[in-house]
């Protein structure tokens, strides 16, 4: 199967937190390690969350490759518990949120602009309870916005905020100057929103398009890197993510690039490549990031390039940092390699097809990626395959773990399924 030429489709927002001092701002209200005490997020100062009764700060917002606490998905092959068709092939992964009735449910797009909820639990298992149909295909994966909003970007220039429980769209907000948003060519992707959404702690969305924009929990601008009127900005499959007081995303202009929360340029790595992966985060701040020309590069906080490893073919995806700090990156050349930090070859995996999905790391580090020799690996942490599944047709998007360990699985032959023990 040929790969179209995107790559900014494997979206969706989780927390990746890192063990690290509370700083001042959490302090006045003293208490374990200086940590303010608080019941809820909101009792935190900003940037700051509410865990284990105490606010910590947040360190990174990540993409869903590093999960803050996981469920264990099966060491052992899984039995099919549910399988919806939904019309269209299903390139991104499903975002887990609340839907109908409070139930845990499943959001994914489709490329026929069809944004689905599927309920993971009780009676409605397995079946549609939100159905909404957009104008523009679907690459990017869905977010979990504010309470009761799913926000997901389309190729219509279009980022939308539909409701959880019943699809209405609550609104739209359309991003760039790409005129009509279709225009055969580069023109006509350079503003499609496919890099995220990414949510940040405040409510605020980050998404790439032509550039990178911060909006509001309601879709307004507040900056735009580059800025406004400063140049014609370069289309951005990556998903632009937040680590520290960095935020940082690849370009089509063969860029690495790094803002601040407030939209001030940081740093701009050249590379010659484009970089439509999504960068992942050690627990340093370290930046790893997979680019067309099959290097993954290794960059520290400051823009300084620390090692970088060649792959047989291009990088797509996100990559994705284990528990144990192990870097794991899907190369199109048909393999997953694991990286130490020092970016030396741990394992490599040999599936039978490009890798276009990101891998999927679960509590206990076992790994999930989908393959285009259609069929769904499941790899130790130690590299060696614990069970393969064949499927109908290529897996393209990675996988999302649900409640108890389930794995949801979006394929080409556009049909979403629940794998479970």
């Amino acid at each position: 199967m040929h790969l179209p030429r995107i790559s900014g489709r494997y979206r969706a927002v989780v927390a990746l937190w890192f063990a690290s001092a509370c700083g001042p701002a959490c302090r006045p209200g003293g208490g374990q390690n200086g940590a303010r005490p608080c019941s809820t997020d909101e009792d935190c100062p900003k940037e700051h969350v509410c865990e284990d009764r105490r606010c910590r700060p947040i360190a990174a917002v990540a993409t869903t490759e590093s999960v803050r606490k996981p469920a264990a998905g099966p060491a052992q092959t899984p039995r099919l518990l549910w399988d919806q068709p939904l019309g269209a092939v299903i390139s991104a992964r499903a975002a887990i949120a609340a839907g109908p009735g409070g139930v845990a449910t499943a959001f994914v797009g489709t490329h026929a602009g069809r944004l689905v909820g599927v309920p993971l639990d009780g009676d409605a298992a397995g079946t549609i309870g939100v159905d909404v149909w957009l104008d523009g295909i679907l690459w990017s994966s869905p977010a979990e916005g504010r309470a009761g909003e799913i926000l997901v970007g389309g190729d219509d220039d279009t980022l939308v905020a539909v409701s959880a429980t019943d699809g209405a769209v609550l609104w739209r907000r359309r991003l760039g100057d790409c005129n009509p948003p279709r225009t055969p060519g580069p023109e006509g992707v350079r503003c499609d929103v496919d890099g995220g959404p990414t949510v940040l702690p405040d409510g605020d969305v980050l998404v790439g398009a032509d550039g990178v924009y911060r909006l509001g929990p309601t879709g307004e601008t507040r900056w735009r890197v580059p800025a406004v009127g400063a140049e014609r900005a370069r289309h951005v499959f990556s998903t632009p993510m937040a680590a520290g007081d960095l935020i940082v995303w690849g370009g089509q202009d063969g860029a690495i690039w790094a803002a601040t929360p407030g939209g001030e340029p940081r740093w701009r790595m050249e590379i010659g490549a484009d970089v439509d992966g999504t960068a992942a985060f050690d627990a340093s701040g370290n930046i790893y990031i997979g680019a067309d020309d099959g290097r993954v590069l290794a960059i520290d906080p400051q823009g300084q390039m620390r090692w970088t490893f060649q792959t047989g073919r291009d990088i797509r995806s996100a990559a994705a940092v284990g528990p144990d700090g192990t870097i794991h990156v899907a190369s199109l050349d048909g393999s997953l390699y694991a990286l130490g930090p020092d970016g030396r070859l741990r394992w490599k995996f040999t599936t039978g097809g490009s890798i276009a999905a990101t891998p999927t790391i679960d509590r206990d580090g076992r790994i999930y990626v989908g393959s285009q020799d259609d069929r769904l690996y499941a790899i130790s942490p130690d590299g060696t395959r614990a069970w393969a599944l064949e499927f109908p047709a290529d897996i393209d998007a990675p996988v999302a773990i649900g409640p108890g360990g389930i794995l949801i699985v979006g394929c080409d032959d556009g049909h979403l399924r629940a794998l479970g023990t």
